[in-house]
């Protein structure tokens, strides 16, 4: 079973989002997607200021890589060790979790419309009905103070939840260029502003939530991942046409860097220690790593394990110089050791479900989704 990233934010597996069976689910899902943003093209920004644009926008410079030739890799294949948590026995459609200061996990319920915590502590779940929501709860990150950002892809917001007064305040995108942003993918900077793909708007937005404002940056074509440098450097990638591309807010440049396969699905994005891009293709199931400093692009093919093929989604650099990423296709977690060109993957035993999501935990432990339409679980791996 492949996923593809020209949605993301549709699970695998009958789970309802823009990422049974008549109609193929994400033709069904995008036909409901048109419908909503139809219905949703004019609303609001009264809450929040209009997006802007940068004062001047800099044509899109096209950079060159320099294409390094993959490693051979060597593949050992284990039994993880891992503990499932029964969310709900009804489709829910668990998206991205997030992992508090005191171990609660926190995770977007698309096709419920809630957000959802687990306490992994005594196993119990709490969930909140999401205000104004439409079925499209995205990415899912915590603040320096502990509270809740969330992204509502279909209803047009940033949403915020604070645990303590279990109190919702809503964050309205309103429309650019007569269109909805539809944001999906989040990371706060350095400075606490709150940046996010706008996949409906072909745009990277950045939301300042002390004043609201909104500010938008155009892009040539749909993003798909997103993560923040150190340098305060934008990138992300694009669902289809195999590019990665950076945006410098500064001064409003957009480069463009060619992979070098032109149909790669750009999924997902992390940045290690040193400065080096990780990203996901979701198909062909390939980890992706690029040097800014030199312009050095590898692109590591993943191997067919057990003979289903590879189709990669979230990934997560573990602190230590390990990339650990998901593979829908053979129903485990994979760890990539740069050092050693060595794969390891970890069987999750899910059957007939498949992983979607994964996050670090401050203790190091590994938090995953998955479910179908009878089962969803949260499940944590400890390497």
């Amino acid at each position: 079973m492949n996923i593809s990233a020209t949605s993301r934010g549709i699970p695998p597996e009958g789970r309802a989002v823009s990422r049974t069976r008549s109609l193929s689910f994400p033709a069904m899902m995008s036909l409901l997607a048109v419908t909503l943003l139809v219905w949703l093209a004019g609303c609001g920004g009264s809450q929040t200021t209009a997006p802007s644009s940068p004062p001047q926008s800099l044509p899109v410079r096209h950079g060159q890589v320099h294409v390094v030739s993959a490693p051979a890799l060597s593949t050992t294949v284990l039994t993880a060790q891992r503990r499932l948590y029964t969310f709900a026995t009804a489709n829910v459609g668990l998206m991205q979790p997030v992992v508090d200061a005191q171990g609660n996990v926190w995770v977007g319920e698309m096709n419920a419309n809630r957000l959802g915590q687990l306490n992994a502590r005594t196993g119990g779940v709490k969930n909140w009905p999401l205000p104004g929501g439409h079925y499209g709860i995205m990415g899912t990150v915590i603040d320096r103070k502990g509270t809740i950002w969330f992204s509502e892809q279909f209803a047009n917001y940033i949403g915020h939840f604070d645990p303590a007064s279990q109190a919702f305040q809503t964050f309205p995108l309103g429309t650019w260029k007569g269109a909805a942003l539809g944001p999906q993918d989040l990371q706060f900077d350095a400075h606490g502003f709150l940046w996010f793909t706008a996949s409906d708007g072909s745009a990277i937005g950045r939301l300042d939530p002390r004043t609201r404002a909104v500010r938008v940056w155009p892009l040539p074509a749909s993003p798909s991942g997103l993560v923040v440098a150190p340098n305060g450097f934008v990138w992300f990638g694009y669902p289809t046409g195999g590019v990665i591309g950076s945006l410098d807010p500064a001064t409003g440049q957009i480069t463009i860097y060619p992979l070098v396969q032109t149909q790669a699905q750009v999924y997902a994005m992390t940045m290690d220690a040193a400065g080096h891009l990780w990203f996901t293709e979701a198909s062909p199931g390939r980890l992706g790593m690029f040097d800014p400093a030199t312009d050095r692009l590898t692109e590591l093919p993943v191997p067919s394990i057990e003979g289903s093929s590879p189709s990669l989604s979230e990934l997560v650099d573990d602190q230590q110089g390990n990339i650990w990423f998901v593979d829908v296709g053979a129903n485990m977690l994979g760890r990539y050791v740069p050092g050693k060109q060595a794969i390891t993957f970890f069987k999750l035993s899910l059957a007939p479900t498949s992983p979607f999501a994964l996050t670090l935990a401050p203790t190091g432990d590994f938090w995953f989704t998955a479910g179908n339409a009878t089962v969803n679980y949260l499940g944590k791996m400890t390497p």
